[in-house]
């Protein structure tokens, strides 16, 4: 089937595509990071504590889905075991999160938010997904299918070992 130039002129080339792509990217990375404060909880350990912005992802992951595994943190956060567990060690220490020996596996440890900031931070958490959430909301089930799909292919393109450009001219 022939295309007219109407018809190939209003479909996005794949470059411009990633053009709009890419500086949405980090406009939208950026304003996530900026939408959202961080609950005092959290300054106030900083100022006494060695906490920033890698500890994040961990007190936000645990704040919404509640106790986990030292193991599925590091999971959830892409992270090696033994770099998770420092990241807890510090928040432990800082008051924010409170481990213990899972009861049915002394060998795994439970994580979760310190009862004392418990409330605070499990809002800070969903509030800093809030438009995440609404983007999926607005979605027709369709739509949103494709999207998470997308997001899949991009994580899997995104974490995948790097190829070593010099290997290659070894041929």
């Amino acid at each position: 089937m022939q295309t007219t130039d109407t018809q190939s002129s209003a479909t996005p080339t794949i470059d411009a595509d990633l053009g709009e792509l890419a500086s949405l990217l980090w406009e939208t990375i950026r304003g996530l990071k900026q939408g959202t404060s961080r609950p005092q909880e959290f300054y106030d350990a900083v100022a006494h504590e060695s906490l920033g912005p890698r500890h994040m992802p961990a007190l936000m992951a645990v704040g919404l889905a509640g106790p986990l595994s030292v193991t599925e943190l590091a999971r959830r956060l892409g992270l090696e075991l033994s770099s998770t567990s420092a990241i807890v060690g510090d928040l432990s220490r800082a008051g924010l999160l409170e481990r213990a020996e899972d009861e049915n596996d002394r060998r795994r440890t439970i994580v979760a938010v310190h009862h004392d900031h418990a409330e605070i931070i499990g809002a800070w958490a969903a509030h800093a997904l809030d438009p995440l959430r609404v983007t999926l909301e607005r979605l027709t089930p369709e739509a949103r299918e494709h999207f998470m799909q997308g997001w899949r292919i991009l994580h899997e393109e995104a974490t995948r070992e790097p190829v070593n450009p010099d290997c290659e001219h070894d041929h």
